[in-house]
């Protein structure tokens, strides 16, 4: 049996190294394309509120609640006591927490749910006009839940749910909150 070439002559062996070099260089060049955009991306979302230009101000305004690294100087500060440890917040300008801001001061008994959140039913319900149907808190943020009408202090990422709305935000950690055991009592009340 005689034995077929399928040899095909190719370019010089120093043409291969080009081309071979040509592709690493290629695949350099949109490795760090792409990372530098990513970087440039994390940079961007990570500049505080304060630095952004004039038309992310605008928008950031015009959205139902502020975005969780808003300046801690806007909105209407508040005092949450707790035991003998007093914590700073502010509540955004929405519906609902301009709602709770009417009925302070208010002292609600507060429970833990999956170790990322506290949460207590208030007198009365507050006021969903214009809020959105969800959101996605980030620790550190004051809360509203709809359905079940409670105040909710998260210190731990909960993600995204329906009928959950951002009121407000501490100024500082909330350990102090993150501490207590179920059953701990809360007084909310405007800062003077």
């Amino acid at each position: 049996m005689t034995r077929a070439s399928s040899s095909v002559p190719g370019p010089p062996r120093r043409a291969r190294r080009g081309l071979v070099l040509s592709l690493a260089m290629t695949f350099v060049f949109v490795v760090t394309a792409c990372s530098s955009d990513s970087e440039g991306t994390a940079a961007q979302s990570a500049t505080p509120a304060g630095s952004s230009s004039s038309s992310d101000s605008a928008s950031a305004t015009a959205s139902s609640s502020p975005s969780p690294d808003q300046s801690s100087s806007e909105g209407t500060p508040i005092r949450v006591t707790v035991g003998g440890t007093v914590l700073t917040g502010r509540l955004f300008d929405n519906a609902s927490a301009r709602d709770l801001i009417e009925k302070l001061p208010v002292t609600v008994e507060f429970s833990d749910h999956l170790n990322m959140e506290k949460t207590g039913p208030l007198p009365e319900e507050l006021s969903t006009e214009g809020m959105p149907e969800g959101e996605d808190p980030s620790p550190r943020d004051i809360g509203y839940y709809a359905p079940g009408g409670d105040l909710a202090f998260y210190y731990g990422d909960v993600g995204y749910h329906d009928g959950i709305l951002r009121i407000g935000r501490f100024d500082g950690d909330m350990d102090a909150i993150a501490e207590q055991e179920d059953g701990f009592t809360a007084r909310v009340e405007p800062a003077d």
